[in-house]
């Protein structure tokens, strides 16, 4: 038995080195190199991996490893540097694409269940893929990529939040349970990081003192492993653990040290991650599904372009050969998406998905490695074609003004801190109103199957609709002096008045809210009848002529300032002459 094992995982490393020296040759990350490898050598093809239990241990380590070494690079404080910017462009970013894969789901009659899969598989960009490519091609330093960086790491945080509710998903009936059960844990898990946050440090700057720099990677190895077994405990995925771990060691003073240390013993066992994950594609399937694949190909190209392309021009003002690149840059389908497709297998959808999502990785990479080099001739093309000049004039005045706002958010100054500490205050209370909803009802839940009175389940109830209803008033309090402060924001910017700034912001807000509604929709539309799938385009006709509305009023306003400059430097030209003719008196 142990001979056989032996002889599998000697294939699996041989093969790792095959896949890299193939990666390099065609100058494409090593993962997709792998994820070819795997594909080829693989029990649906050449059959030389037959012990599927290596299989499944190399992809959990694997998993395990990978996102603690993603969350390396999350330090708290550059999470809390992550920008207004990022976050939004990141969310709508996800929200766009995610749509657009499950009407097209729906378009093909593929169903919604399938439609909210392959939506959320196709949302996530690679950041590995993305910095090798552009790091290999020379262009890793063009301005547009902090940004893109930041943007990349807000869709990793999601994508981690989604892991840890399909970990559920397969457990526990019913949408209020899975919650339930989601929203604990987590809670237990987020107060475990926030402690190690505050003790991790002294621990182990001790034992880096009293041991040598060769325990280091036992050190991180070990922390890793804890909160892995933690969410595992809490019935959560142990990746999850796992990149807070990686959090928690970004956060040291000696993160160089476990970045360095470590380096060797996740890098082995991520390769054999994606060339495992490899042996599971099946290419028979893949056969079977090559118009449905080539439509995806297509979507993810399109997508991107609407998602980014959009985004970018409203919320970061890019000219438009930026705008051309970050969307290319940005079509590279991510690693977390075969954890997804792989996490998915245990809803019994009956669909090979891993197959078709390490397809769509490898593909996407290839096409955006090698279109990335011509974006100017795609920017170039657009030129020809010659787009009317009013379509991309109007969306510039509000594409100003929101940067306008969004760039102020990011500056320290009086107001944003007041507003990061209200939006701060904010989350809290609607953290604690969850809290006290989910013990209000196991309360109540746990009265009604005991003797006790009926008086003592009313007195509950008083109880917790009198404590809930004072935390999401605070939350309204601080949300309207969150609002306040943005109207002060965008009034002292732009020399606007109040009563101006306010209707401006109001329009944006409730814009925000409509579309953000309409593209996260099918989450809570999927099992209701065909029909009610129209909700998100009414939605998004309203955010539309709420955009609209308010270009008019932004540009009202700019005629009016200008011609109030106008007759301002009229005035000064003819009153100069007159106040010479004094002097010369």
């Amino acid at each position: 038995m142990l001979e056989k094992e032996l002889i599998s995982l000697a294939v699996l490393f041989l093969f790792v080195a095959v896949g890299g020296i193939i990666a390099a040759r065609v100058k494409q990350p090593i993962g997709i190199g792998l994820l070819l490898v795997g594909a080829i050598i693989g029990p649906n093809m050449l059959n030389l991996i037959k012990d599927q239990s290596i299989i499944e241990l190399m992809i959990d380590f694997g998993a395990i490893l990978l996102l603690f070494v993603i969350g390396l690079e999350f330090a708290i404080s550059k999470l809390l540097r992550i920008g207004a910017k990022s976050i939004m462009f990141g969310v709508l970013k996800t929200g766009v694409v995610f749509f657009m894969t499950f009407e097209t789901f729906l378009f093909l009659g593929l169903g919604a269940q399938l439609g909210i899969i392959f939506g959320i598989i196709l949302s996530f960009s690679s950041t590995v893929v993305i910095v090798k490519i552009l790091e290999s091609k020379g262009l890793y330093n063009r301005e547009e990529m902090p940004l893109l960086i930041g943007v990349l790491f807000v869709e990793d945080i999601i994508a981690v939040i989604i892991l840890t509710f399909l970990s559920k998903s397969a457990e526990v009936g019913g949408t209020l349970g899975i919650f339930e059960q989601i929203f604990i844990s987590m809670a237990v898990l987020s107060f475990t990081y926030i402690i190690m946050l505050k003790i991790a440090n002294p621990i182990i700057s001790w034992f880096i003192k009293n041991s040598s720099e060769d325990l280091s990677p036992f050190i991180a190895l070990g922390m890793c492993a804890g909160f892995s077994y933690l969410a595992y405990a809490l019935g959560l995925s142990p990746a999850t653990g796992a990149f807070l771990a990686g959090s928690v060691v970004a956060s040291c003073p000696h993160v160089n040290l476990f970045k360095y240390s470590v380096k060797p013993y996740t890098e082995t066992f991520t390769s054999l991650f994606f060339l495992s994950m490899g042996t599971m594609v099946n290419f028979a399937s893949l056969r079977t599904m090559l118009p449905l694949t080539c439509v995806l190909v297509l979507l993810v190209i399109v997508s991107r372009f609407v998602a980014v392309g959009f985004m970018s021009s409203l919320i970061t003002n890019f000219k438009k050969e930026q705008v051309i690149f970050s969307s290319i840059a940005m079509v590279a389908v991510s690693e977390f998406s075969l954890l997804i497709a792989k996490m998915s297998m245990g809803l019994n959808i009956g669909f090979d998905i891993v197959s078709l999502t390490a397809f769509m990785i490898f593909i996407t990479s290839v096409i955006m490695s090698f279109s990335i080099s011509h974006y100017e001739k795609v920017s170039t093309i657009i030129d020809d074609a010659q787009v009317p000049k009013d379509w991309t004039s109007k969306p510039k005045s509000l594409s100003r003004y929101i940067n306008l706002l969004i760039n102020e958010l990011d500056v320290e100054n009086a107001n944003t801190k007041m507003f990061k500490r209200l939006f701060f205050n904010v989350g809290m209370s609607l953290f604690s109103a969850l809290l006290v909803v989910i013990g209000w009802r196991r309360i109540v839940m746990l009265l009604g199957s005991s003797d006790l009175s009926v008086v003592s389940i009313y007195l509950s109830h008083v109880a917790g609709f009198a404590l809930t209803g004072y935390l999401l008033y605070v939350c309204y309090i601080n949300s309207k002096k969150m609002y306040n402060i943005l109207a002060v924001i965008l009034s002292n910017n732009d020399s606007f008045h109040l009563g101006k700034s306010m209707r401006i912001l109001n329009n944006l807000l409730i814009t925000l809210a409509l579309f953000l509604t309409a593209v996260f929709s099918p989450f809570v539309l999927a099992n209701l009848p065909f029909w009610v799938n129209a909700v998100p385009f009414v939605l998004i006709g309203f955010a539309v002529i709420r955009l609209v509305k308010t270009v008019r009023i932004i540009e009202n306003f700019s005629a009016r300032k200008n011609a109030f400059h106008d007759c301002k430097k009229s005035v000064s030209f003819f009153a100069k002459p007159v106040e010479d003719e004094q002097q010369d008196a």
